[in-house]
């Protein structure tokens, strides 16, 4: 303690949101606290997990070795829980750890060193070692990121280092928490991907549901709309509405010929087809247009990015040695 009689700030938080796959809480976090030991010493640890997880009793039972654990009255998203753990932790920078071994411990203490320069670090796995299955699997999961535009290789490691301030200026649902790191860029965060070893019991073959398979696929697709879209969604409905109204304009001038020409269209599917994608057209794209209107009048005019440098020109005049430009990061 300092001479105010206070526990100082620690260098770093981890924290630990533990949903369902686990493992041995007591060994791991051993192994965290060898691996980060080259930080420092003052590194608090948060675990946050409902209290109606079957080792909950478990894992309470690491406050008696100064970990930070927190209850949370039911399973709710990963979002939320590391919410409200970056709430109740102290350091600016905070490293988000699995609750079981994703990567080798050893590269953990690097990646504070990576992150200068920079807001946030992802880990990236390499999987040279993975097995045959988690490879197509991972590779098929990579292949549906890409609707995203991303340029992250391994979204589904949890092995993360941001400055606090990172998820104040996000704005994410629970089921998007994978996807941090591309919401974390698009808001102006600088963002870097470090490629680490996978560990060992990382390789096992693992299998999900179907359903998980099928929701990634959705949350893809939702993501690309939110990052593409969100600000201009006329441009998507828009471009859709004009493609539909273009069309069954066409067809119905085609029709029109056909039956100056003398043939009779009244009887045609052709007709009705038209019709319906004229309608359809000015329908979608009023749906824009009701969405332009919407996220004019009701969200606040403030821009999703950020300063990043404010450069200042001094005009009057200066002691030698005094750069004319002065500038600062935000």
């Amino acid at each position: 303690m300092n001479a105010a009689g206070t526990r100082p700030l620690p260098d770093l938080s981890v924290i630990l949101c533990v949903m369902d796959r686990i493992d041995e809480p007591g060994e791991l976090l051993a192994i965290y606290r060898r691996a980060l030991a080259p930080i420092g010493n003052n590194i608090e640890f948060i675990y946050i997990l409902a209290e109606t997880h079957p080792r909950v009793d478990d894992i309470t039972a690491l406050s008696k070795s100064g970990v930070r654990v927190i209850h949370m009255p039911k399973l709710c998203g990963e979002i939320s829980m590391l919410r409200e753990a970056i709430a109740a932790s102290t350091s600016d920078l905070v490293m988000t750890l699995p609750p079981y071994l994703q990567v080798e411990p050893g590269v953990l203490a690097g990646l504070a060193h990576d992150l200068e320069g920079a807001d946030m670090v992802a880990a990236s796995r390499i999987r040279a070692k993975d097995s045959l299955f988690n490879r197509a699997r991972a590779s098929a999961y990579r292949s549906a990121t890409r609707l995203t535009g991303t340029r992250f290789d391994d979204l589904g490691c949890r092995v993360r280092l941001f400055r606090r301030s990172v998820l104040d200026r996000v704005v994410l649902r629970d089921e998007h928490a994978g996807y941090l790191p591309i919401f974390a860029e698009h808001a102006g965060c600088r963002v870097k991907q470090v490629k680490v070893p996978q560990a060992e019991l990382d390789r096992r073959p693992r299998s999900y549901n179907l359903p998980i398979y099928f929701d990634g696929l959705l949350d893809a697709v939702s993501i690309s709309f939110l990052i593409r879209f969100l600000q201009k969604p006329f441009r998507l409905f828009g471009t859709i509405g004009a493609a539909l109204f273009a069309s069954g304009f066409a067809l119905a001038c085609v029709l029109i010929i056909e039956r100056v020409m003398g043939q009779s269209i009244a009887e045609r599917p052709a007709l009705l087809l038209s019709v319906l994608l004229l309608v359809l057209g000015i329908q979608v794209a009023a749906v824009g247009l009701i969405a332009e209107v919407i996220l004019f009048t009701r969200l606040p005019a403030s821009s999703i990015y950020r300063v990043r440098r404010i450069i200042e020109h001094v005009s009057e005049v200066q002691p030698e040695n005094t750069p004319v430009h002065a500038g600062h990061e935000i």
